[in-house]
């Protein structure tokens, strides 16, 4: 599972660079075309936010899953192997709820935006389009988070490296 887990997590966040460099040329593209042509593309705006806010959900789960987020290693490095990986299993859970809480708020708010016909203000992109990598990312870093909390709480109670 954990293998899976990585291959679909690295995949989405190659397709979050695709993404972001998809904002980053159409930015230029606007630039360029205001600057050398005196006209800017309509919904330009629209556009980055889409990949951007796309790019960055995609991103998460694998960032989870490499253990690439943010650590505070000076209180955690006075406990022995299996404290950290307690505080470790802790943190995990966390990830796991605080994720799936805001995939499931997604979830409700895109539905609701879905219902009334919300579209954005310049181009008219449907906002669920906004909300479905939100939902998607939040997922599967709630699925990343519950596996490594599941491995953490393996390694404090039997002292293993890992499961995998």
């Amino acid at each position: 599972m954990n293998r899976a887990l990585l291959q679909i997590s690295k995949w989405s966040a190659w397709s979050g660079m695709i993404l972001l460099l998809g904002a980053v040329f159409t930015t230029t593209a606007d630039i360029l075309a205001r600057k050398l042509f005196g006209f800017t593309y309509q919904g330009t705006i629209d556009i980055v936010q889409l990949l951007v806010l796309s790019s960055a959900f995609l991103s998460i789960p694998y960032a989870f899953i490499t253990r690439s987020h943010v650590a505070v290693a000076i209180f955690t490095d006075k406990f022995g192997d299996r404290g950290r990986a307690a505080i470790s299993a802790l943190a995990a859970f966390l990830g796991t709820v605080i994720m799936a809480a805001f995939g499931w708020f997604g979830f409700n708010h895109a539905s609701m935006q879905m219902e009334y016909g919300d579209v954005s203000q310049t181009i008219g992109i449907p906002i669920v389009w906004y909300w479905v990598p939100v939902i998607y990312g939040c997922a599967l870093s709630s699925l990343i988070s519950l596996m490594m909390s599941g491995e953490s709480i393996y390694k404090t109670l039997l002292g293993e490296r890992s499961l995998s």
